[in-house]
């Protein structure tokens, strides 16, 4: 007799199929025309880039039309973090002027904004504006880059080096710089990012920086070679390598804010299991707790060989989170594991509050794991 025990659900990686470019969030430094359907990009805005045709979808907007300095995409529901070129109060949104060393908080339940970093507060100097920044995830450190070589305290970070501030309280000024800051030191990565670069839009996913840079820069290893505006730029630690060339991008535009999606997410420990014609089954399951989460994969593995799951099917066809699988032979189990292009999500916690392993070959190489958001 086959028995079948249903697990949690979570992503899959490596040895797999190959995906299309995930989605990014972009937002230019002046209003920008790309090239395949002519349309305008306006600073004030966030655009969806996919790689299709069109390529940039507008996503969304912010009231009072504020050039957006830096952006990212939270875990949570419809929530983002901000930053500004010039002291905005978002269209009224805001009781008080957000300065550009601020980052400010879009809370996509509530509708409402609030500065969460005072860059005042933390040592930010006046003449220094935050324009880049990202969380790992909604409640981790914050990392952010200035426009210019800015002192705080006894360092100095040049335009290209990624800063990290961790939280030491609830108030918009209960940050601190970490240890061993800059995270990314522009200056000793490979050849050294020349000093007249600066970073404009960064994000980051597993061990390796992704980088928009504001003119032509040239780098290396390999190489060297020169990357424009409008091209993404990753470091992996020991190269530089185009990320993604944007198509359409004009050279004469800046991606002012950049964003990856979020972190795929963890998938409610519940699955429907029905019977399908030939002695197939049919699985059914909720949507992960991050917006990350923008497909799946399923796992199987042999009851009693516990985890040695291998995935079996790494794309949840039309999107509605109901797949039909062929089972193995034996008593079987399965998990379902939220991904995006670039990572995928965790596999679910065992009876002992343990993260289950990664499959024995997996949809996607690299995991990302993080709280859901509250």
């Amino acid at each position: 007799m086959r028995r079948l025990f249903l697990l949690a659900l979570w992503t899959c990686a490596a040895g797999a199929p190959t995906y299309a470019a995930s989605p990014l969030y972009l937002s230019p430094d002046v209003p920008t025309t790309e090239a395949a359907t002519l349309t305008t990009l306006l600073p004030w805005g966030v655009v969806r880039y996919d790689g299709s045709v069109p390529a940039y979808a507008p996503f969304f907007t912010t009231p009072g039309m504020p050039v957006l300095d830096a952006i990212h995409k939270l875990d949570g529901k419809s929530d983002w973090l901000f930053s500004v070129e010039a002291a905005s109060d978002f269209g009224g949104a805001l009781p008080t002027l957000a300065d550009p060393r601020d980052v400010v908080l879009f809370d996509g339940a509530s509708g409402t904004y609030a500065v969460v970093f005072c860059g005042a507060a933390v040592g930010i100097p006046a003449y220094a504006n935050v324009d880049a920044l990202y969380q790992n995830d909604d409640t981790g450190p914050l990392i952010v880059s200035f426009d210019v070589p800015t002192s705080i305290g006894a360092l100095t970070f040049d335009p290209s080096d990624l800063v990290r501030f961790r939280r030491t309280g609830a108030g918009c000024g209960d940050w601190a710089l970490t240890a061993g800051n800059p995270i990314f030191d522009a200056s000793a990565a490979g050849a050294g990012v020349p000093t007249s670069a600066n970073v404009i839009g960064a994000d980051a996913f597993t061990g390796r920086f992704v980088l928009a840079f504001d003119v032509p820069v040239t780098l290396g290893p390999p190489g060297p070679t020169t990357y424009v505006p409008g091209q993404l730029v990753s470091w992996d630690g020991v190269s530089f390598a185009l990320f993604e060339p944007l198509a359409g991008w004009p050279i004469s535009g800046g991606v002012d804010g950049l964003s990856l999606l979020p972190n795929p997410g963890r998938v409610p420990p519940t699955m429907l299991v029905n019977k399908a014609p030939g002695g197939d089954l049919s699985l059914s399951w909720q949507g992960s707790c991050s917006e990350g989460g923008e497909d799946y994969g399923i796992y199987e593995g042999t009851i009693g060989t516990w985890y040695g799951h291998t995935w079996v099917d790494c794309s949840d066809a039309g999107g509605d989170r109901v797949e039909t699988i062929t089972p193995g032979v034996g008593n079987r189990y399965y998990l379902v594991v939220a991904r995006h292009a670039y990572e995928e999500g965790s596999y679910g916690i065992n009876s002992s509050g343990a993260e289950r392993p990664v499959g024995v070959a997996a949809c996607v190489a690299a995991q990302a794991i993080s709280p859901c958001p509250p």
